[in-house]
């Protein structure tokens, strides 16, 4: 609609109006490139051919590699990510692309919905006995109301749709999350208080 009236009545409309017009064009382009590109990569998670390049790797050092790039996006006087991340004496194998891109997808997801939280907390656990490693990303947000917990990681969900369409998200990261975390042969879980923080986290278990 946009693009048919700056073409129909572009001398009429003031140069305002034009930039304004050419600025939510952009926005949604993006937001429909990012939809396919989503779409794009579930689906190839979803074929049957779809196989992990698994190497030995060090899972705290993806995430700090990950929390560094996030750092920019963050309000700096109000806002922080603290790493409390486990030495890891034993690797683990991984496809360190894709769980780049979980650990990608659940920070973005803090950004974008936590309203009004100050530190994101990304840890590593070592689980021994279950023979995993479990990594968690935790807000100090809003929360997530107990009846949406079930149902996040579904496609298209949308705790707050209103406030989804403004962040621009496409409403697949946590449905890639879990498809990644699943084909590694682990799980995800979500625990969450309102007004006090949310938790995510998937585990990666260690392979003979």
């Amino acid at each position: 609609g946009f693009a048919e009236t700056l073409d129909d009545d572009y001398d009429e409309l003031s140069g305002k109006k034009r930039r304004e017009f050419i600025g939510k064009i952009r926005k949604n382009s993006d937001r429909l490139c990012s939809l396919v590109e989503d779409l794009l990569q579930l689906a190839e998670l979803e074929s049957p051919s779809q196989a992990l390049s698994l190497e030995d790797g060090n899972l705290a050092k993806v995430a700090q590699a990950v929390a560094e790039r996030f750092e920019e996006q963050l309000d700096q006087e109000t806002q922080s990510i603290r790493l409390e991340l486990a030495e890891e004496e034993q690797t683990v194998r991984f496809d360190p692309v894709k769980i780049e891109r979980v650990i990608e997808n659940l920070l973005d997801n803090a950004l974008r919905y936590a309203r009004d939280f100050s530190v994101i907390t990304i840890r590593t656990i070592i689980d021994g006995e279950a023979r995993q490693i479990r990594c968690e990303v935790e807000d100090d947000g809003c929360g997530i109301p107990e009846k949406d917990l079930p149902h996040l990681f579904e496609r298209f969900y949308r705790v707050d749709k209103g406030r989804s369409r403004e962040s621009g998200g496409t409403g697949l990261g946590l449905s890639i999350v879990k498809h990644v975390v699943e084909l590694h042969g682990g799980s995800v879980t979500t625990r969450s208080e309102m007004n006090k923080g949310t938790i995510f986290s998937f585990s990666l278990p260690y392979r003979s």
